[in-house]
């Protein structure tokens, strides 16, 4: 799929149910939903026809641009530094999506399962303490 032409998901509420696609000019008729992330509400709509794109278009996004720059690290265990500095491991990466902090710094949501914990990290600290091999 060309990067150019990318659809990235939109926020699925308060939707029109027919007669919408993100990805045609002039959709008619049932339209459907693809989910890519279920917390954050976003997604493709799309017409019968256009299937297969919406289905190559939440391929991709979960592939490549989910987690943003940490999308290496979905699905492995990680390195945490936690708020007193002490670097803690077990955990995970549990949105997909990315947000800003006051100081407009970016962060992604973190969870430890054995401690039921979650926190929000600063993507800088994640990926430094997580180096791509």
């Amino acid at each position: 799929m060309n990067m150019n032409k990318f659809t990235y998901p939109q926020r699925l509420v308060m939707i029109q149910l027919g007669d919408n696609c993100m990805f045609c000019e002039h959709p008619k008729g049932e339209t459907m939903s693809n989910y890519v992330d279920l917390y954050s509400k976003l997604g493709y709509i799309y017409c019968n026809a256009c299937s297969a794109t919406a289905a190559e278009a939440a391929k991709v996004w979960r592939e490549t641009i989910a987690f943003g720059t940490a999308n290496y690290l979905k699905n492995t265990l990680i390195n945490v530094k936690r708020t007193s500095g002490e670097i803690e491991t077990g955990w995970i990466i549990d949105s997909p999506m990315t947000s800003y902090n006051n100081d407009n710094k970016e962060i992604i949501h973190c969870y430890n399962s054995k401690k039921d914990i979650g926190k929000w990290c600063l993507l800088e600290d994640i990926l430094e303490l997580n180096p791509q091999e």
